[in-house]
């Protein structure tokens, strides 16, 4: 499945904006809003877009502060996107793979972009791509947060083309079809409706039995 473009919220005002013009308007909206922000007038963070290495409908944009290493974004990705049966996975830039120990603020600056493989069978690839540095801006609480993230994309039913799939097949997802509408879902051949997959809002839908969960 390639969906569409797809369009997320900005977490700071709420508009919405499209991969892309969601990192331009970023730039200037956490600038904007520095009291809701600041934690440390000396703390370094840095604005990350993460997007899949094909085209897909799938992204997220982040504010990491300096606490956060690359094991502490393995695990925020796997936690939120990814995790399934606890594959492996790597950070890399071409074929040197990056030590997860390592702080993200130490390693990376604007414009650096970065790979991370999860699962080195069923391969999800992600490209991550640093759009910002800031002095006095980390987030509040957390090393991590989202500062916008794609809504669902809406992907046709393979069987009626008509209506949004909202199940896998997973028999029919061996052969790349089998994402099925509520109304062709009751009507599959394939069996017991119980054994399909739920559609979460990640690019590892479909892959490796995920469920989101």
């Amino acid at each position: 499945m390639t969906p569409k473009a797809t369009k997320g919220a900005c977490t700071l005002c709420g508009k919405e904006y499209t991969r892309s013009g969601m990192g331009k308007h970023l730039a200037s909206c956490l600038t904007k809003r520095p009291e809701e922000s600041i934690v440390d007038d000396e703390r370094f963070s840095l604005h990350l877009q993460v997007m899949t290495r094909y085209p897909s409908g799938y992204w997220l944009h982040l504010h990491v502060d300096e606490r956060a290493t690359f094991k502490t974004l393995d695990t925020f990705l796997r936690k939120l996107w990814l995790e399934c049966c606890g594959h492996m996975s790597q950070f890399f830039v071409g074929r040197q793979t990056i030590g997860m120990q390592g702080r993200l603020t130490t390693s990376l600056r604007p414009g650096d972009e970065i790979d991370y493989d999860y699962d080195m069978g069923d391969t999800t690839e992600l490209r991550i791509k640093v759009l910002g540095a800031y002095q006095g801006l980390a987030p509040k609480g957390k090393s991590i947060t989202i500062l916008a993230r794609n809504h669902p994309p809406e992907i046709p039913c393979d069987d009626c083309d008509q209506r949004p799939a909202v199940c896998i097949c997973p028999e029919c997802n061996w052969e790349g079809e089998g994402w099925l509408c509520r109304k062709c879902a009751t009507q599959h051949s394939c069996g017991d409706e119980a054994d399909y997959l739920p559609i979460p809002n990640s690019p590892r839908a479909g892959v490796c039995g995920y469920t989101g969960e």
